[in-house]
């Protein structure tokens, strides 16, 4: 029992002596009833933070049984990664970190004789290494903006947070220095790496393409532009954007206002016969785009035709009988191939003797020789000539006696009303010209004569008056027979006209129906369903009617005003004289127009402004006529079960619902009625 004691009191000595010199001492892992055997451990650091790839170095210490500090020799433990992370040098403990960010708990383990201890990892992305800018590249229209998003990463491609300042370094546009969002310049172009990320030493880029901008405008030229009926210009439009960058455009051309006609795809204008100043009358489009252009068109008088040639000269007298040494006058007429004399200043000369001639003025004096000389006297022009035969005697030669009177033209066709010039040829027995006065007479009827002068004014009724043009020199006459024609039909007046279409429902329109546009053009021009009237698309009566239509349109914008208007106008009296919109007119009730007289409704003076009516009731009194009213209306005109009177000029459609409607109208865009009755002025 004593023995027992004291060994245990030994080992209690024993006890108080390792824990007093355990933290003194390392330890191997050793049996734990040994005083300062390892009994527990711990890893430090725990938790350990490193970025990925870096390394960190573990270390275990533990206690012994007692409590006391125990630090395990040199190679005593035993290292090794259990949860991933990275890989850790079993015998020393230094640590790996792996590339992939992360939280890894309880990964670390060290092992000592059995006891273990673990650590959890929380792997860090690395230093900032690269940042990406997206979206790259991007393409956007002038003005347009992006918001852009930076990305940084570390040398693995891990994600690491940063907060960049953003700017421009190449141009293209602005951005927010903050926000990231950019915002195009006015400038097209590509520009590359112009955006820029920036944290701290790294920064990344994005390249930015800038395109032209919607189409905005259309400029036309040349414009103006002075043209000569009959004469051509090819127009060109030339597409921008809102910043004035050029935008490519196919544009299809059309004429709106008049003044002529051009080739929808080439832009190839063709003036009319109508002088006058069209307002933005030619129009490139493209989608809801177009521009214009105005066109002057001056009336250029045709060429004079080519004086016809000269076919054969004729002398008179022809034989001529001088006595010797005597003169006589000679004359030379020239005509064309079909009879119609031609003047000329011929050339006189002898070419087979019996005299002598003046060779400007065809005075020929013979000689003193008598004989017939044939052909001797010639007459030239260029290379035509005449001649006349001289027979010179020694006796006198008879006296000239009046015989015969030629009246030209003969026949004369004349169109009523209009005059005719007569002339009359007196020739002696020997077919000799001599000058006469001779007094003019109407015999038979159509028409009246001066009788000094022989000008011929035809009457009103056509026929054919047989020799009843007459000459008188005494008793000798000469006679010419008159074909009276009527005069040609005045134009067709068009109850209606427009630009490309007339569209009838029901209802009906006496007159004319005739469009700008022909089947052919761009648009096509067209007249549908109109009932009572004469249809006529495109033809040239119809396009001189739309072209005179236009320039009265634009010839009374400039008509002073006489009275402003507003309101409705219902119970209203007026008188003739000049009225006035300056923007809309909306219209109801009861108009009187009292007296005989002019009436013109200028409606949009301002510069824009329709006219609308509903159930409108013009009432016409006191000699006031609806042919003598004209309503010109800036932009579309529209009645509603409106009793309207007056001739419409509108400067876009015109609608007609019910009612009806005296008077003509004219639209610079398309016309449509429905259920109305139209009747056209004459």
């Amino acid at each position: 029992m004593k023995r027992f004691m004291n060994v245990r009191a030994a080992r209690m000595l024993s006890l108080v002596l390792g824990v007093a010199s355990a933290g003194l001492f390392a330890t191997s892992c050793t049996d734990s009833t040994d005083p300062g055997a390892l009994i527990t451990l711990t890893i430090a650091p725990s938790p350990a933070t490193v970025a990925a790839g870096g390394t960190v170095q573990f270390s275990a210490a533990g206690t012994d049984f007692t409590g006391a500090s125990v630090t395990p020799t040199a190679g005593a433990v035993v290292w090794s990664v259990a949860a991933g992370g990275g890989s850790i040098n079993s015998s020393t403990g230094l640590f790996t970190a792996s590339t992939t960010p992360g939280t890894y708990t309880n990964t670390i383990v060290a092992t000592c004789r059995g006891i273990t201890a673990s650590s959890t990892v929380i792997v860090t992305a690395g230093p900032l290494a690269t940042i990406t800018v997206t979206p790259n590249p991007v393409t956007l229209p002038i003005s347009a903006t992006q918001q852009f998003t930076a990305v940084g990463k570390d040398a693995f491609g891990n994600v690491v947070a940063i907060t960049p300042v953003w700017s421009v370094v190449s141009g293209g546009g602005t951005i927010n220095a903050t926000s990231g969002l950019f915002t195009a310049g006015t400038t097209p172009g590509t520009f590359a790496n112009t955006v820029k990320a920036t944290s701290g030493t790294i920064s990344g880029t994005a390249t930015v393409t800038v395109t032209v901008g919607p189409l905005a405008t259309i400029t036309v030229t040349p414009n103006p532009v002075t043209l000569g009926s009959g004469t051509q210009q090819t127009f060109t439009a030339v597409g921008r954007d809102a910043a004035g960058n050029i935008v490519p455009v196919t544009p299809v051309w059309s004429v709106v206002n008049g003044g002529g006609t051009i080739n929808a795809a080439s832009g190839v204008f063709t003036a009319g016969s109508t002088a006058g100043t069209f307002d933005n009358t030619v129009r490139a489009t493209s989608g809801s785009i177009f521009g214009s252009a105005t066109v002057t068109v001056t009336v250029i008088a045709p060429p004079p035709p080519a004086p016809p040639a000269l076919a054969t000269i004729t002398v008179t007298p022809n034989p001529a009988t001088v006595q010797v040494n005597g003169t006589q006058q000679f004359t030379a007429v020239g005509r064309d191939g079909s009879g119609n004399i031609i003047a000329i200043t011929p050339v006189w000369s002898i070419v087979n003797g019996g005299g002598t001639i003046n060779s400007a003025t065809g005075a020929f004096t013979a000689g003193p020789t008598a004989g017939t000389f044939t052909n001797t006297v010639r007459a030239t022009s260029g290379s035509i000539s005449g001649t006349a035969t001289v027979i010179v005697t020694t006796t006198p030669p008879p006296a000239q006696v009046l015989t015969t009177i030629t009246v030209e033209p003969n026949p004369a066709t004349v169109q009523v009303g209009a005059t005719q010039q007569f002339i009359a040829v007196g020739r002696d027995q020997s077919g000799n010209i001599i000058t006469i006065a001779p007094v003019w007479t109407v015999t038979n009827g159509g028409g009246t004569i001066n009788s000094s002068t022989g000008l011929f004014t035809a009457g009103l009724i056509p026929g054919t008056f047989t020799n009843t043009v007459r000459a008188t020199s005494g008793t000798v006459f000469g006679t010419a027979t008159v074909i009276v024609t009527a005069a040609p039909a005045p134009p067709a007046r068009f109850g209606v006209i427009s630009r490309v279409a007339v569209t009838c429902t029901l209802g009906s329109i006496t007159g004319s129906v005739g469009t700008n546009q022909s089947p052919s053009e761009v648009p096509p021009g067209s007249v549908t369903g109109c009932t009572g009237a004469t249809a006529q698309v495109g033809t040239p009566a119809a396009k001189q009617q739309y072209a005179d239509f236009v320039t009265e349109f634009n010839s009374l914008a400039s008509t002073p005003c006489g009275t402003v208007l507003s309101g409705t106008l219902a119970g209203q009296t007026l008188t003739p004289g000049v009225y006035c919109f300056p923007a809309a007119a909306t219209l109801t009730g009861t108009l009187t127009l009292n007296g005989v007289g002019n009436y013109l409704f200028l409606v949009g003076t301002g510069g824009t402004g329709s006219l609308s009516t509903t159930n409108f009731n013009v009432v016409l009194s006191n000699g006031a006529s609806a042919c003598s009213v004209k309503w010109r209306v800036t932009q579309a005109a529209t009645t509603v079960t409106s009793d309207f009177k007056g001739n419409i000029l509108a400067g876009a459609a015109i609608a007609m619902t019910g009612g009806t409607f005296v008077g003509n109208a004219s639209s610079k865009e398309d016309a449509t009625f429905t259920g109305t009755t139209a009747t056209g002025c004459p």
